[in-house]
């Protein structure tokens, strides 16, 4: 059984090794790989997994957007994230979903912080931001955001928006740093926000994974805040994918070893 990650470029990513050391786990005669597709190929690509019978894939840019046109179904979640990063089969059709929305919730939750009633601040307007909110929101979150410029999507409509450096003075539980800042080999890039300008019971959490330890992580841990890594994120979104694919629990401790040998094993990048 092939599955994969379709993007261009495809480089390097993670969730081959991750996946692949789920259905070793379970003996699983499946196989995860990278499929680093122009986008002259990508529907010949899609249609080609489809006929071979693949139970899905997942997808990244700059397809999370492109890919829909090619897919039976997309669900509602999808379509007001605007984003497909996770195709998987129901009976002949290829369904479109998001799992970053899922897969974020599901790491705030084992990182135990609940986000239902809290305040939360994102801090960013793109795709991943688009994922978090709806995904803060759906669990019963405040949601407010932020970045230099307005966002200008009808999507952004619904959700409080403060320009950022400006008007941050207020009491928020969670702020979420959506933004690449802080990304290998960027490390020494500073924080887009000062976690010192927030209440100690602040958690702070960022979706940059490489390093784990990124600027805004190090700062609020700094400062006596809770914080949460990237890598969360990473490994649930990544559960829900084998989950829909092969309809039974994924080894979320096989998953998340195999992540941590490899990230931890990089402290260069810290």
């Amino acid at each position: 059984m092939l599955l994969g990650l379709i993007g261009y470029p495809l480089s390097h990513s993670l969730s081959p090794l991750m996946h692949n050391r789920a259905f070793g786990a379970l003996d699983l005669q499946a196989q995860y790989c990278l499929f680093s597709v122009k986008e002259e190929d990508l529907r010949d690509t899609v249609y080609g997994l489809k006929t071979i019978g693949s139970l899905g894939f997942n997808v990244t840019i700059p397809y999370k957007q492109k890919v829909i046109s090619f897919l039976d179904e997309i669900t509602p979640q999808a379509a007001e994230i605007g984003a497909v990063n996770l195709v998987y089969r129901k009976g002949e059709r290829f369904i479109g979903d998001n799992s970053d929305a899922p897969g974020f919730i599901r790491a705030l939750k084992e990182a135990d912080q609940d986000p239902q009633g809290k305040r939360s601040l994102i801090v960013g307007s793109g795709g991943a931001a688009r994922a978090v909110a709806v995904g803060l929101r759906d669990s019963g979150s405040e949601v407010i955001v932020t970045s230099r410029q307005k966002p200008k999507a009808k999507f952004w409509e619904q959700f409080p928006w403060l320009q950022l450096k400006k008007d941050l003075s207020m009491s928020v539980d969670l702020v979420v740093d959506c933004t690449p800042v802080g990304m290998y080999p960027d490390n020494s890039a500073q924080p887009v926000i000062d976690p010192r300008l927030f209440k100690k019971e602040t958690v702070f959490c960022d979706l940059v994974y490489n390093p784990l330890r990124t600027s805004l992580i190090k700062v609020a841990e700094a400062t006596g805040h809770q914080v949460v890594t990237g890598d969360g994120m990473l490994l649930y979104q990544g559960a829900i994918s084998f989950e829909k694919w092969f309809l039974q629990k994924a080894p979320v401790n096989v998953m998340q070893e195999a992540l941590s040998e490899y990230l931890e094993g990089g402290k260069k990048n810290d």
